[in-house]
C-alpha cells in the first residue's frame, strides 16, 4: 500500500462531517418604500445608501471542530511510499522552481470551493516524483491523515470551479503555473488548540508523474529585526514628546566619554532625516552634591551634547540646551539604580 505507514499507524481514520459556515449576505431595498419616499413632496432628494456587499459562503476555519496537534516534527506529513522528493539531482528544472522551499513565515491561499482563504505562517511545499498511486488514492490518503487528527475536508475537486468563479491567487510563487482549469486538488485542515494546520495536494492535468504537497501552519510573525536607535527616538518623540538617553560623561564633568559617539551619531541621524524637527536638549542629574552644583553640571552636559551635534552639521537654531539639575527625577535616588536612571539627557520636541 502506498500510504505513509508511520503516519497512518498513528492516526485513526475517522470520518468527520465538514462544517461549512454558510451565510446569506446582503438585502434588497424595499421598492414600496422607495416609491413612497419619491412621492413625498417635502422630502429632500438624497443619495441612496450603497447596498452591503454580500458575504461569501464557504468554509469558516474558526467554526471547524477542534482536533489535535500532529505528532512528530515539522512538516508532519510525508510523501507517500513510492514517491521521491524533487531535488536538483533528480530534476534538471529544479533551479527554476523557486517556490520549492520551507519558509518560516509566508502567506498562502487555499481554495474552499467558494473563495480563497489567506493563511499566514510557516509553509512547506514539495513535489513528489513517482507513479505509485492513483490521484484518488493520493487524495484519500491525506484526507484520512487529517481526519485522523480530528480535521476536516475543505475542498476536493477540479480547478475548473475556481476558474469559473474568476478567482486568481494573489501570489503564484509557490505554485508555478499550476492549479489551472483541469488541475485536481484536495484541501484539508485541522484546527488545533493553538494553530491551524492546512494540507493541500494537487496534480496538474498534464503531469501524472507525481503530485504536489503543501503543508502550512498558522503562527505569529517572529520578529528578527529591531528599529534603529534613531527610529526609536522618533517613535518616542511622536508618542510622548520626549525621550531619555543615557550618554556617558566623566564623573562630575561635562566631557562626554568616547563610547557616547554612537548615541550622538543616532541623534544626528534623527535630525538629518527629520529636517523640521527642533529639540530642547535637557541635562538631568541625581541628587548627589548640592542643587546649585547639579544645575550647573546639567547645563554644561546639555551644552556639550548640543556642541557635538553642531560639530556634525546640525544647525544651532534647531537645538536649545537646558539644564534642570536634580529637579526632575524619574526614579528613586535612594538606590544606585535609581540614581543612574536620573543621570540622563532628554530630547524634548519643541
Amino acid at each position: 500500500m502506498m500510504i505513509d505507514r508511520p503516519l497512518l499507524s498513528a492516526f485513526a481514520l475517522v470520518s468527520i462531517t465538514l462544517l461549512g459556515a454558510c451565510s446569506k449576505g446582503g438585502g434588497e431595498e424595499s421598492a414600496a418604500a422607495a416609491a413612497s419616499a419619491s412621492a413625498t413632496p417635502s422630502a429632500a432628494p438624497s443619495a441612496a445608501a450603497p447596498a452591503a456587499a454580500p458575504a461569501v459562503a464557504g468554509f469558516d476555519p474558526a467554526a471547524a471542530p477542534q482536533g489535535q496537534n500532529p505528532p512528530g516534527a515539522w512538516p508532519y506529513f510525508s510523501l507517500m511510499d513510492g514517491y521521491t522528493r524533487m531535488t536538483p539531482e533528480n530534476s534538471p528544472s529544479y533551479e527554476s522552481k523557486k517556490w520549492l522551499e520551507d519558509v518560516k513565515y509566508e502567506r498562502f491561499e487555499f481554495f474552499d470551493g467558494k473563495k480563497l482563504i489567506p493563511v499566514e505562517g510557516r509553509a512547506y511545499v514539495t513535489r513528489g516524483l513517482g507513479t505509485a498511486a492513483s490521484w484518488f488514492q493520493i487524495q484519500k490518503t491525506y484526507e484520512a491523515l487529517v481526519k485522523g487528527l480530528g480535521g476536516v475536508t475543505v475542498f476536493e475537486g477540479s480547478g475548473e470551479v475556481m476558474e469559473n468563479l474568476k478567482l486568481k491567487f494573489a501570489d503564484q510563487r509557490y505554485r508555478g503555473e499550476h492549479l489551472l482549469q483541469y488541475d485536481k486538488m484536495g484541501v484539508y485542515m485541522v484546527r488545533t488548540p493553538d494553530r491551524q494546520i492546512w494540507v493541500e495536494v494537487y496534480q496538474p492535468w498534464d503531469d501524472s508523474k507525481g503530485y504536489w504537497l503543501t503543508v502550512m501552519e498558522t503562527k505569529p510573525l517572529e520578529m528578527t529585526a529591531r528599529l534603529l536607535a534613531a527610529e526609536e527616538m522618533k517613535a518616542a518623540l511622536d508618542k510622548d514628546g520626549h525621550v531619555a538617553l543615557y550618554i556617558n560623561f566623566d564623573t562630575d564633568k561635562t566631557a562626554m566619554k568616547p563610547d557616547s559617539a554612537a548615541t550622538v551619531g543616532e541623534i544626528v541621524k534623527l535630525l538629518t532625516t527629520n529636517p523640521g524637527l527642533k529639540l530642547e536638549v535637557q541635562g538631568h542629574t541625581d541628587n548627589a552634591g548640592t542643587p546649585a552644583h547639579n544645575l550647573t553640571l546639567s547645563e554644561g552636559r546639555a551644552s556639550a551634547v548640543v556642541g557635538a551635534l553642531m560639530a556634525q552639521g546640525i544647525a544651532m537654531n534647531r537645538l536649545t540646551p537646558k539644564g534642570y539639575g536634580q529637579t526632575k527625577p524619574i526614579a528613586n535616588n535612594a538606590s544606585e539604580d535609581g540614581r543612574a536612571k536620573n543621570r540622563r539627557v532628554e530630547l524634548v520636541k519643541k
